[in-house]
């Protein structure tokens, strides 16, 4: 690990106070609602999304009450009991919100990426150096931690303890999803994403299987946890769930700015500036002896210099080197 964690320093990520950066992330996607209404420019982006999506939604879920429950409960129960109905009724209602979410993922993307960025700015945090992300990027069907959220998903036919089941599982793949806009717009390398969202420790792909990854405790995983809750609430959490979020995404992200940065930066700064106080003389010395006799070379090199002064001016550049590193040792 770096000189300052070696030598006993404990890091940023565990010298600061329980919540890295000042306020529980839980509430941000509360706040979130509040904040589109109080902001006309993001109450309208969210207000075309919901009546879009709620418009698609209810036709699709009449299609399908229509053409496939009946079958769906007779395929449970060939006697068709009441219990096969209410687990028909259950799916139907699962498979219309997994069509629904197909269908409108692109008017969702533009949204989440318009009120995200539009967030920051009302904010005062959106530097002229920030990019947007991709819709390319954010329509990657391979999230985080893809596999477990795939095995994970038919938890959400349960309503309310499936949809907190859901999300407590994937909290920290949520809330990094949300966040990555975030880490897209300062560029940040995947690399040192895994060192802000699981600490050094936990930096790799064996993340995923440490229990740790799953701890509430964590900010990231605080803040997918409600921002998992959100989208699975009934009827209207998958159509304004994602939008709302993508604000909550941005408070916290204008936070974190507010504070500084993100503490893997700030860590990564910390480390660069012990490792040049580090640097002894000597390493001075010779890196400006190394200078004088790239110096040299450079000038034996050039076609209009004879052999002999090639020759004299590498002799006398070595000779500085010696002379001065002798003298100081």
């Amino acid at each position: 690990m770096n000189s300052l964690i070696s030598k006993g320093t404990p890091s940023l990520h565990k010298a600061v106070m329980k919540h890295r950066y000042g306020k529980d992330p839980i509430f941000y996607p509360l706040r979130a609602l509040s904040y589109a209404l109080s902001h006309r420019e993001l109450f309208w982006t969210v207000l075309k999304v919901a009546c879009v999506g709620i418009t698609v939604s209810i036709i699709i879920l009449v299609i399908l009450l229509l053409t496939a429950l009946q079958p769906q409960a007779q395929a449970i129960s060939p006697n068709l009991e009441w219990w096969a109905w209410l687990i028909a009724v259950f799916l139907v209602l699962f498979e219309a919100g997994i069509i629904s979410v197909l269908l409108m993922s692109v008017s969702q993307s533009k949204a989440q990426t318009k009120v995200f960025t539009a967030t920051m700015k009302i904010e005062g945090c959106w530097k002229e150096d920030m990019i947007e992300q991709s819709m390319a990027k954010d329509l990657n069907p391979m999230k985080k931690a893809f596999i477990v959220r795939v095995l994970t998903l038919p938890l959400q036919i349960i309503p309310f303890i499936g949809g907190a089941l859901y999300s407590a599982i994937n909290a920290t793949f949520i809330g990094w999803d949300h966040m990555d806009r975030y880490f897209d717009a300062i560029q940040l390398s995947p690399k040192l994403q895994r060192v802000e969202i699981f600490g050094h420790e936990l930096s790799d792909c064996r993340a995923l299987c440490n229990p740790a990854t799953y701890d509430l405790d964590n900010d990231i995983a605080r803040f997918g946890f409600f921002c998992g809750i959100v989208e699975s609430a009934p009827i209207i959490g998958f159509v304004l769930g994602p939008v709302t979020n993508a604000i909550a995404a941005a408070l916290f992200a204008c936070d974190i700015e507010h504070s500084g940065g993100l503490l893997c930066l700030r860590e990564e700064a910390q480390d660069e500036e012990t490792n040049q106080a580090s640097r002894g003389p000597l390493d001075a010395l010779r890196e400006k002896g190394g200078r004088a006799l790239q110096f040299g070379e450079s000038v034996a090199n050039n076609e209009n210099s004879d052999s002999q002064a090639s020759r004299y001016l590498k002799k006398k550049a070595r000779e500085s080197i010696v002379s001065t590193l002798s003298k100081k040792t």
